[in-house]
């Protein structure tokens, strides 16, 4: 018997751990994975993204020039549309903007606490400690990003249980500001989200 659902939109705030669980999920169900961050990286000048969306220069260009989140979003939903492949999606805005019967729509729970440590355990991946502004960054892209999307489509983002199939929350799996505590936590988490998740197929 096929699939009840054959994409599943993962949303959440900034550093929930969207795009983290979204791969080890596709990976894990063998479905194909797309990221709004790898279309805009896709998109923006060479370095400017790094590997932190929430970074205040991302905004800005944002800011500056709106027309491309919708660009970012028409293009993605296209690719959602026309898939013949299961599909997992980490982006912000999809769970409203998909059309798509058989969708799955997920919010990501995670606390401001446990956001500031994945943010913080970022950095500490890429080799060098985060800056002391990452707490204001995350609060600020969070802002941002609510009110763009009021603007840009009339949406209040956030978890809406008339929208959502479910929601879970990561909050309490990351003990401490470590990459080992990250890992330990992912690990954790990850069976629970599957485990939710396959319930549902």
């Amino acid at each position: 018997m096929p699939p009840r659902f054959r994409v599943i939109l993962i949303s959440g705030f900034t550093a929930a751990g969207k795009t983290t669980h979204a791969r080890l999920l596709a990976g894990s169900l063998g479905w194909d994975y797309i990221g709004m961050s790898e279309l805009r990286r896709a998109r923006l000048p060479r370095g400017v993204l790094g590997e932190h969306e929430w970074l205040p220069v991302v905004d800005e260009r944002r800011s500056a020039s709106p027309e491309s989140d919708e660009d970012l979003d028409r293009l993605m939903g296209l690719d959602i549309a026309t898939s013949t492949r299961p599909l997992v999606v980490d982006a912000w805005l999809q769970p409203w903007l998909c059309n798509r019967s058989d969708a799955l729509r997920i919010w990501l729970q995670s606390d401001r606490s446990s956001r500031l440590l994945k943010a913080t355990v970022s950095h500490l991946r890429r080799g060098h400690g985060p800056p002391s502004s990452v707490a204001e960054q995350i609060r600020s892209k969070d802002q941002f990003s609510v009110d763009m999307f009021e603007s840009l489509y009339g949406i209040k983002f956030g978890y809406d249980a008339s929208l959502f199939d479910f929601s879970i929350d990561n909050s309490l799996y990351i003990q401490a500001a470590s990459i080992c505590a990250s890992d330990r936590g992912i690990a954790e988490f990850e069976p629970e989200l599957e485990r939710a998740v396959k319930s549902y197929l």
